[in-house]
């Protein structure tokens, strides 16, 4: 398999497996720690993962890294980090 699909599959593999994860276990916890969870999920994990993804790509510097914690600011790479 060529090198760009199996890290496009690696990258979603690494965006899926924790958000299926945090649902099977969820009535086990509650509601508070699935919201938990998920606000975890959305605001510390899937920004670090997109930081690596488009560096690896070399699509930003590391200087403008932090920039993916401001709120809707990683839109203008959708396309990079999904299809790059």
């Amino acid at each position: 398999m060529e090198d760009k699909w199996l890290n496009r599959i690696v990258f979603w593999m690494m965006a899926a497996v924790p958000l299926v994860v945090l649902i099977m276990i969820a009535p086990l916890y509650g509601p508070f720690w699935f919201t938990a969870g998920l606000l975890s999920y959305a605001v510390i994990y899937r920004p670090i993962l997109h930081i690596f993804r488009l560096l690896k790509l070399k699509a930003i510097e590391e200087k403008d890294a932090w920039k993916f914690f401001i709120p809707f600011y990683g839109t203008r790479y959708i396309k990079t980090l999904f299809f790059g």
